[in-house]
Parts: C-alpha cells; structure tokens; sequence
C-alpha cells in the first residue's frame, strides 16, 4: 500500500508498532458499531422490513463479534504469558548478558526453548523480544480461539441480538407512526 500523506503514514506506523491486538479489536469494533448500522439505515435500495433486518443484524453482529474477538485476543495473550515463564543464564563476566534461555517448567509450553541457536543479547532486549513474540503468540492462538468462538458461540448470539434489536426496531417504527398518524 502506497501511502502519500506524511501523518497518515505516521499514524499507521504508530499504531503498527505501539498498539497490541485487544487495542486495535476495540478500535474495529468500534468503528464497525459506529458506521455499520448507519449504513446500512441509509441504504434506500431496500424496503424498510428489510433495512430493519440488516441494522438489527448488523448492531446484533458488531457487538457480538468484537466483544468475542477481543475476549479472544485479551485471554490468548493472557494465557500465553502465563505459561511463557523462563529461565535464562547470563554470561559469568556479564551478568546483564543472558546466554541461554529454557522454559521454567513442564507448563510452560509457549516459553521460546532456545539452548541451541541463541544470540546472546543484553537483558532489555531479551525483555522486549520476549514481550513481542508474546504477543504475537497470543495473536497466534487468538485466531485459532476466535475460529472455535464462531462457530460455537458467536452464531446463536448473534441471531438472539439480531432478533431482539429487529423487535425492537419494528416498535420504534410502530411508535413512530402512531405519533405521525395522530397529526
């Protein structure tokens, strides 16, 4: 992707670096519940029973899948800190030079296991490279999570919020023409 404005750019590259996935499902989702009911509203190429159904289904969706994709994301990342624990070994010269890093425990199945092929490095780096690969292990496994979520969870909510905001959009209409009628 080509990007020409400078701040448009710099904002991307922020976003990209500073923030983590939880944050930028949040940020989705709540541009989708800001603008997907709004358009679909709008959207005068159907009858008003079926522009009911799609807001409805849209706000019903929108809740639905970004609460679950966040809670996805935020637990992933969680449990992959959890069982992420190390130990590392530092240099006998150097003690801030950590040359060997093993998982602290049989549980810690998402700690990196990194005796052979380890470049030694200084503790803050460890810390920093550890917080990445965290992260991105947890995205990994968020997206594995988020597929289970979907297909279990997420489909039967979201038609029981699609069916309630639908009751609710058809009573809104209801009132409304009442009112109108009355004048």
């Amino acid at each position: 992707m080509i990007i020409k404005s400078k701040s448009i750019g710099k904002f991307v590259d922020y976003s990209g670096r500073k923030l983590n996935a939880p944050q930028q499902a949040l940020i989705m989702g709540a541009s989708a519940v800001l603008f997907q009911p709004y358009i679909n509203r709008k959207n005068k190429r159907l009858d008003d029973d079926t522009r009911d159904m799609a807001v409805a289904r849209s706000i019903g969706k929108c809740i639905v899948a970004n609460s679950s994709d966040f809670l996805a994301r935020v637990v992933s990342i969680f449990a992959v800190a959890k069982l992420s624990n190390y130990i590392t070994k530092s240099d006998k010269n150097n003690e801030d030079l950590v040359t060997e890093l093993t998982p602290k425990s049989k549980l810690d199945i998402f700690a990196p296991n990194m005796k052979e092929n380890f470049e030694p490095r200084t503790n803050k780096e460890l810390l920093k490279d550890i917080k990445s690969y965290r992260y991105a292990m947890g995205a990994l496994l968020a997206t594995g999570f988020a597929v289970f979520l979907k297909t279990t969870i997420e489909l039967p909510f979201t038609k029981k919020l699609t069916d309630y905001f639908y009751k609710r959009e058809k009573l809104k209409k209801e009132i409304h023409d009442k009112t109108d009628g009355n004048k």
